[in-house]
C-alpha cells in the first residue's frame, strides 16, 4: 500500500509532464512523430558508438529492469538491421546475465544456505549442478516473459558457469530473432509504428516511477 501511495503521484506528475511536452511541441512531441527511417539513421552515423550503446542499454534492462525486452529488441531491429541486432542483443543479454549471476552468486547464496532447509537445498542443488545447463536454455526459449530474473535464480543456484553460459547464449538466439522479426511489420506501419513509440515512452516512466519510489521508499526505512 505504501508503495502504491508512492508511485502514483510520481508517475502522475511525469505523465502531467509527457503530455506538457506533447502539446508544447517539446520533446515528446518530436519523439511520438519520429519515422522509422529517422530512427535508423541515429545508428548510420556512427554504427560502432551505436552499436556499443545498445549493448549498455542491454546489459542495464537485464541487470536493472526486470521488464520484457521486447520493445528494446524492435528498436534494435529497426536501427540496425534485423541480423546486427540479433548479435547485439543476444550480446548484452549475455553480458547482464554474467553480472546479474555473479551478483546472486557472491551476494545471495549464503542467504539461501541460511534460509533453505538443507534437505530442500542440496536436492535443488544436485538438479541444477546435473541439468542447469538444460534448464537455462529451456527457459530462455520463451519469447513472451521476461527472462531476466532467471539470471539471479542460477546465481543462487549450483549451476556451474560454463553450462550456464553456453544454455543462455543458446536459449537466448532464437527467443531474440523471434521478437526482433516481430518488429518488421512495425517499420511498414505509421500506425504501429506511433504506437510503438508511445509504448517506449509509458515503458520509460514506469521505470523512472519505480525507481524514485524504491529510492524513496529505501531513505524512510533508513530514518
Amino acid at each position: 500500500m505504501k508503495k502504491r501511495a508512492i508511485l502514483i503521484p510520481i508517475s502522475l506528475i511525469l505523465l502531467a509532464y509527457l503530455i506538457y511536452s506533447y502539446f508544447t511541441q517539446g520533446f515528446v512531441h518530436s519523439l511520438i512523430n519520429i519515422s522509422p527511417e529517422s530512427l535508423s539513421s541515429l545508428s548510420s552515423g556512427n554504427l560502432i558508438l551505436a552499436g556499443i550503446i545498445f549493448v549498455l542499454i542491454m546489459i542495464i534492462e537485464v541487470v536493472f529492469a526486470p521488464f520484457h525486452p521486447l520493445l528494446f529488441y524492435i528498436a534494435g531491429g529497426i536501427m540496425f538491421g534485423p541480423v546486427v541486432a540479433i548479435i547485439l542483443a543476444v550480446l548484452g543479454g549475455v553480458i547482464g546475465g554474467i553480472i546479474a549471476f555473479y551478483i546472486a552468486r557472491k551476494w545471495g547464496r549464503k542467504y539461501v544456505e541460511r534460509k533453505v532447509p538443507e534437505t530442500k537445498r542440496k536436492r535443488l542443488d544436485k538438479f541444477s549442478e546435473k541439468y542447469g545447463g538444460w534448464a537455462m536454455f529451456l527457459l530462455r526459449l520463451n519469447p513472451l516473459t521476461s527472462t531476466d530474473l532467471w539470471n539471479y535464480v542460477a546465481g543462487l543456484s549450483k549451476v556451474k558457469f560454463w553450462p550456464y553460459i553456453i544454455g543462455t547464449t543458446l536459449g537466448l538466439i532464437p527467443a531474440t530473432a523471434i521478437m526482433i522479426y516481430l518488429g518488421v511489420p512495425i517499420q511498414n506501419s505509421p500506425i504501429l509504428f506511433k504506437v510503438f513509440i508511445i509504448a517506449i515512452v509509458l515503458y520509460l516512466v514506469l521505470g523512472i516511477a519505480l525507481f524514485f519510489g524504491l529510492k524513496k521508499k529505501k531513505v524512510n526505512k533508513t530514518k
